[in-house]
Formats: structure tokens, sequence, C-alpha cells
């Protein structure tokens, strides 16, 4: 019943507009899922039906239940919103973000929201990130309000067990982020990277890294990425590494914990 209310309201969203000076969908997610279903293809397709996109903007929430720990969580609820984004590139998306756990462990809480407004009812928030409706070159985890201190897994870059040497799979999400960075100049941000199977009782232990001896892995996997960076010229000025061994793990497979992070320090119009 809720799929059909949702597919009722496109076809009556002008009048809507008479009424209201938003519309809001929502799509719902079995446990431990972020892929799109036919039902969600159903709700997105019929909403791509609205005429008129030049008018409008849209913004993107993905949520979580409590089930699961919360650094998963997080990066769960960014997964759904990202593959909705994705599908919805039709218009101009203001925002797309994962916002992790909600306060309980309901299924309707396994969720992203979906919120359709006019243009002349935006009212603009500093550091926004605006994706146009033909704009390309940027991933969809990346459309988002960006304020000092948040961190984006870099979705996509993995590394071998025990090395800083990045998987060939990796390639072309690292080419994404290196688009993202030319694009917006102004920000600053800390490269951090991470080792999956550590020990939990210490966790500030880094591993061996395979290919150079040292026992620098996490914060080799980090340099990897800054210095490709440099390398395609991102300025050094605008970027720094760490590494943080194994005290945020994500609870997930152990690719998943052989990752790099970026934080954050400014952004600026």
């Amino acid at each position: 019943m809720k799929l059909l209310l949702s597919y009722i309201c496109i076809f009556c969203a002008p009048f809507l507009w008479a009424q209201e000076d938003q519309m809001q969908f929502s799509l719902y997610f079995e446990n431990d899922k972020a892929q799109l279903t036919q039902e969600h293809i159903f709700i997105l397709d019929s909403i791509k039906q609205i005429h008129n996109k030049d008018k409008l903007d849209v913004h993107i929430k993905g949520y979580t239940n409590t089930v699961g720990k919360e650094d998963y969580n997080l990066t769960l609820s960014k997964s759904r919103a990202a593959n909705v984004t994705k599908n919805l590139r039709e218009f101009t998306i203001i925002s797309s973000q994962g916002y992790g756990e909600l306060d309980s462990d309901s299924k309707t809480n396994r969720r992203v929201d979906i919120f359709i407004h006019l243009k002349k009812y935006h009212v603009k928030v500093a550091g926004e990130i605006v994706l146009k409706p033909t704009q390309s070159g940027i991933a969809p985890e990346y459309a988002k309000v960006f304020r000092a201190g948040d961190k984006i897994t870099i979705e996509g870059i993995r590394f071998y067990q025990d090395r800083d040497i990045m998987l060939n799979e990796s390639k072309k999400s690292l080419k994404k982020l290196l688009t993202f960075l030319q694009q917006y100049p102004n920000m600053t941000f800390k490269l951090i990277g991470h080792i999956c199977c550590g020990d939990p009782d210490n966790p500030g232990i880094d591993f061996t890294n395979l290919r150079t001896g040292k026992k620098n892995l996490s914060e080799a996997r980090a340099q990897y990425v800054y210095n490709y960076l440099i390398k395609k010229g991102i300025n050094k000025n605008r970027m720094s590494y760490k590494g943080m061994a194994f005290r945020q793990p994500l609870g997930r497979r152990s690719t998943n914990d052989r990752r790099v992070e970026i934080e954050i320090i400014s952004f600026n119009d």
C-alpha cells in the first residue's frame, strides 16, 4: 500500500505544489542492505515523471536502525543515500548524506527520505555542494553539505592484505576522488588510513607493511593516496595524512577495514 500511495502522489504533483512547499518520499530497505530493489526503482521512476525538473531541488537523507555497530551503520546509511542519488541524477541534487542510526531498531528506520521542493524555497547552507542534472565526474557519495570534522570513506578504495598497494579495481574510485578535489580547490583535508584484523585490546598497534618492512601499514595506505594526489596536481598544502591502525573498525568484512577516509578540515565557497 505504501508503494502504491507513493506512485499515486507523483501524478497529483501539480496539485500538491499549489498547497505545499515540499514533497517527501521514503524508500525502505531490508536489514543490512543498500542496493536498490525493483520496488525502489518503481518509485524512483515514478518520481522522475515529475515535470519542470529545472525548477526543483532535491535533498536525499539516508538512515539505518540501531541494529549493528554505529560506525558500520553510518557507512550503510551513506551507501543507501548514494545509490538513490545516482538514480535521480536528472534532478538538481542539493545534498545527499547518510546520517547513520535513528533512535530504535524499527524496520521503518532503515530508509532513505527524498525531499523535493521548488528552487525558490531553497535556503543556502554554507559549504553545500550542488550536483546539477548534467554534471559528471563527481561520485554520489561526495554530494553533501560539508562541515569541518566530517569524515567520508573513499568508497571503493581497497588495499591488498598487509600492503600499502591498492587493488586494481580501486583505481576508478581514486579518479573520482581526484575529480571531486579538482572541482573544489578550497577544501583542505586529512587522509586517514586504517587496517583490519587488529587486536581490539591494543587497537593502536599498527601492522608491518610487507612491502617495506616498516610497522606503519595504516599510515602508509594514507600516504599512498596522498602521493597519488600530489602527482595529479593537488596542492600538498591542502592535505595531510595519518594512520589510525585498528582504532576505528567498521565491523564488516576485513576488506572494508583496509580503507582510507577523508576528514574535512575546512571548506570555503
